[in-house]
């Protein structure tokens, strides 16, 4: 007999609500600052692009520019 993978699901920084969205909740992640051209932690949210990849999304705090780290293929 065929065994069945067991489906499982990403926990993503910010859980799933009821709903099944990802919560808004401001965790520290890793990304690449282009102005600044490194790498720097940064406080952010996960979000949903439009083609569906999950992206931490923040600020630099250093310069101020709109940081974004994609995390990874969205679970619907």
């Amino acid at each position: 007999m065929a065994r069945r993978r067991e489906h499982r699901r990403y926990a993503f920084a910010g859980g799933r609500d009821e709903e099944g969205t990802v919560a808004d909740q401001a965790q520290t992640y890793n990304g690449y600052c282009v102005k600044c051209k490194e790498k720097r932690d940064f406080e952010g949210h996960v979000e949903v692009s439009k083609t569906g990849m999950n992206m931490a999304k923040g600020k630099c705090p250093v310069c101020g520019t709109t940081v974004n780290r994609i995390l990874g293929k969205a679970k619907v």
